[in-house]
């Protein structure tokens, strides 16, 4: 058992020791990032010839990738980082609710957004930092292929206003390489489709929750 006892003890005195490391050797600079999530779609509420209607959806696959700068300390903004981020993201059609019942959908809904996000960091000396922040952007929503019992309800696109609200823990592995665990609420202006068959338009409201994670590399 002593030399056990001796291996745990010398790693956790290594771990009090180098603790404040992490504070000191904050990354500054430019760096890139990748992450991968899950995605939760609210249901959309939706509106057009039809009257008014409910698309349900699946979970789906989020994927990212970031350009940003780590900001310094001392910097008059304050602690954070400032990024540039493309985000897809696709969630299947389970069911559309109507005045009629609910019936089986299928295809998906898909977004593609740019986003300039800004995140306020909170330093200590442990490895963990929380950081929360939000973004502004652009994205495309596509209906793709969504269909009703088989049959089209719209295979189109939109370009509308998004935003994000997001949480998270950062985790210094060195001072450039970065883990990330976060939450993102995501949401956009109504984007509006033409309907299939008729070309009359509905628009249907896109809300979502995130969780991702992912690596962030500074250099």
């Amino acid at each position: 058992m002593k030399p056990i006892r001796l291996i745990l003890t010398t790693l956790f005195s290594l771990f009090l020791t180098s603790a404040p490391l992490w504070a000191q050797q904050q990354h500054t600079g430019p760096y890139l990032g990748a992450f991968v999530g899950g995605s939760s779609l609210l249901d959309s509420k939706a509106s057009g010839s039809w009257g008014s209607f409910k698309l349900e959806y699946d979970a789906g696959l989020q994927f990212s990738a970031v350009a940003g700068w780590d900001v310094r300390p001392d910097s008059p903004l304050g602690e954070g980082r400032i990024e540039l981020e493309y985000n897809h993201r696709s969630n299947p059609l389970d069911q559309v609710s109507l005045v009629e019942g609910s019936f089986k959908g299928s295809g998906n809904l898909t977004s593609d957004s740019l986003l300039l996000n800004c995140f306020g960091v909170f330093h200590s000396t442990m490895p963990w930092s929380p950081y929360v922040g939000l973004g502004i952007g652009a994205a495309v929503i596509k209906a793709s292929g969504l269909k009703v019992t088989g049959q089209p309800l719209s295979n189109d696109s939109d370009v509308v206003l998004a935003y994000q609200l997001g949480a998270g823990i950062d985790y210094s592995l060195t001072d450039y390489l970065n883990l990330d665990l976060g939450y993102r609420f995501s949401g956009t202006t109504r984007p509006k489709f033409s309907e299939a068959g008729s070309g009359n338009e509905f628009g249907l409201d896109y809300y979502s929750h995130n969780l991702v994670f992912g690596v962030r590399l500074g250099f």
